[in-house]
């Protein structure tokens, strides 16, 4: 702080040479005079600057293409949330909406028709899958009764056919045989042995054509209804197959349709949605309380097209901005030789212009980043923006951009000695005191330290109870001159 400190009574210094620096002939009152103390006091560093918001929202135009302004609140105002702040011309949105409201409600009839269409074919598909799966049924259970069934007891029937006729030709030729032997020996008669033979020769015929019956169903027969039954099976399995093939296609092609459709109604709806959403920007609201600033008021090349009804405006164009003014800053002005001290969380007292006998309390928020140069006025000057945060502005109807001075509290010195920073002089680079000795004063060398606006510390030098002369004195009472580069005793 030793820096901060020498610089203050510097200027002080020559705050009072610019007075005129010469020597009063008045006596010296107790207003001239300060006994030397113990104690504390604030440094902190004077600044100026405006007030700002730190809530400020910006309201561009949403709409698409080109809009006529039909309504605009007045620039100034103090909205709530929610507040009517333009309307603009919604004549083509509601043009738009009537079109897209025609072209869903043909989308939707079309998808319904669609959906309806897979239906049936669903349905048809199921039908007829289920009466080509019936004929495979109906095939594989003839199939298997001709197996199990009619083979079985053809097979039994043929069998016993062969067993009875090959017993009868047996029994026929034993008989024969005897009544051979009986006619030999007369028994019987001619005729007799005759109907003998004949009956067996028709029992060999009959053997004969059982087994027959039996070569040709095994060789025959059985093959082809064999052969019969499985092709129907088969036939019935390919028909199935070619049924679920073209049923799925037609439901597929259905589906497809479908979801052609869904898309199409999808696509209308989004656009509907759109519009109205497009028609909803043709008013634009307060998304919270501030103030009502154009955007052509601050921005500077829109200087030939202010914002008013009858204005076009474009989208993505900055209609407002709304500061809010129930939450203020200050951005104050710091020299950079000084902006080093300024931390966030430092106490700020701000005074607005506007309102002179108003101190507002405020807090350090954050110190810029780049410095300001002071333009054509001052070029080498070099200022960093120290933005305060403020308490206690409700009610008094502060605005962004009002002038204000504040004071940046940066430290608090205790215990020490200290006089008023104009106390201090200085010859050459030694600091001195006027102290009062006797009935006079002499110039006393002193070491400082910390100071602020108002008071210095003193290191060296003086004693608590010693009198300083705010002021240069008499001639006639200056008891002792200081030498230059005289060390403080």
């Amino acid at each position: 702080m030793v820096a901060l400190a020498a610089g203050g009574a510097m200027v002080f210094t020559v705050a009072w040479l610019l007075s005129g620096g010469s020597t009063s002939d008045s006596a010296v009152s107790e207003v001239d005079l300060f006994t030397v103390d113990q104690g504390g006091f604030d440094i902190s560093i004077p600044s100026s600057g405006d007030l700002a918001s730190l809530d400020i929202v910006e309201i561009r135009n949403e709409l698409e293409g080109t809009s006529t302004i039909m309504w605009l609140i007045p620039e100034g105002s103090n909205v709530e949330t929610g507040e009517l702040l333009l309307r603009l011309d919604d004549n083509t949105v509601k043009k738009y909406i009537e079109d897209a409201e025609e072209k869903l409600t043909l989308a939707k009839n079309q998808l319904e028709n669609a959906v309806s269409n897979l239906e049936i074919a669903e349905k048809r598909r199921d039908t007829n899958v289920s009466q080509a799966q019936l004929k495979i049924d109906l095939a594989r259970l003839d199939l298997e009764a001709w197996q199990y069934g009619d083979v079985v007891s053809r097979r039994k029937t043929l069998q016993l056919n062969l067993e009875t006729a090959e017993k009868d030709y047996a029994r026929l030729q034993e008989k024969y045989k005897k009544s051979l032997e009986l006619k030999e020996r007369e028994f019987i008669s001619q005729n007799e042995l005759d109907q003998d033979e004949i009956s067996m020769i028709r029992a060999k015929a009959t053997l004969e054509q059982a087994v027959l019956a039996e070569q040709v169903y095994e060789n025959y027969t059985y093959k082809k209804d064999q052969q019969t039954k499985q092709s129907n099976l088969d036939m019935a399995v390919e028909e199935y197959d070619r049924v679920v093939r073209r049923e799925e296609a037609s439901v597929n092609s259905n589906k497809s349709n479908v979801e052609a459709h869904e898309e199409g109604y999808e696509n209308r709806q989004k656009r509907l949605e759109k519009y109205n959403e497009q028609k909803s920007f043709c008013e634009v609201f307060a998304p919270g309380p501030g103030l009502v600033v154009y955007g052509s008021s601050v921005e500077e090349w829109r200087e030939d097209k202010p914002l008013r009804v009858g204005t076009n405006v474009s989208r993505n164009e900055l209609l407002f901005i709304l500061p809010d003014n129930t939450n203020m800053a200050a951005e104050l002005s710091v020299n950079e030789a000084l902006s080093g001290y300024v931390k966030p969380g430092q106490r700020v007292t701000v005074v607005p212009d506007a309102i002179p006998d108003v101190v507002l309390d405020g807090e350090v928020l954050q110190v810029g980043v780049l410095a300001q140069d002071g333009g054509w006025r001052d070029p080498n000057r070099r200022d960093y923006t120290v933005t305060v945060r403020l308490d206690g502005e409700d009610g008094l109807g502060l605005k962004p951009s009002m002038r204000c001075r504040g004071r940046i509290f940066i430290d608090r010195v205790q215990d020490v000695l200290y006089v008023p920073v104009h106390a201090v002089g200085r010859e050459g680079m030694q600091p001195y005191v006027w102290l009062r000795e006797g009935s006079g004063y002499k110039q006393h060398p002193v070491v400082i330290g910390d100071s602020s606006e108002l008071y210095v510390v003193i290191e060296d030098g003086l004693s608590m109870g010693d009198l300083v002369l705010l002021r240069e004195p008499d001639p006639g009472s200056i008891t002792e001159r200081l030498e230059e580069g005289t060390p403080a005793t």
